[in-house]
């Protein structure tokens, strides 16, 4: 993974910027930090010149699942109690909340010791 922890700080302002670019650069650093727990859904659009945008990027630890998605420009931070496959409650939160959030069940997880990678020790010393 290359960048810092703040090269993540500066995402996070993108994000409550609502610039576009904010998704596409975390699902990355996600895809990298968390192999088993990211999903990223991707869309190809455009006719003669295909560009593939993500749609949405969730992590899934134990029975919460952490959502970003796009909403027009912007996007759109929600956290999911999930029971077996069914989803019992879901808020949209402020993206530093989310973060904030996702730094604490990755914490809790245990994720950071067992050796997920550099980049998740990153996101869980960070401070928003």
């Amino acid at each position: 993974m290359t960048g810092t922890i703040d090269d993540l700080a500066a995402l996070i302002r993108e994000a409550e910027g609502s610039r576009e670019r904010f998704l596409e650069k975390f699902a990355a650093f996600c895809e990298q930090a968390f192999p088993r727990q990211a999903t990223v859904t991707r869309r190809a659009r455009g006719w003669l010149k295909r560009t593939v945008e993500i749609e949405d990027l969730s992590l899934r630890f134990e029975t919460r699942v952490f959502v970003l998605r796009r909403d027009g420009a912007g996007v759109v931070a929600e956290i999911a109690h999930e029971v077996r496959g069914v989803i019992i409650s879901r808020k949209a939160v402020p993206v530093r909340d989310w973060i904030t959030q996702l730094r604490q069940k990755i914490h809790e997880a245990g994720l950071a010791v067992s050796g997920e990678g550099h980049a998740a020790a990153e996101l869980t010393d960070f401070r928003p």
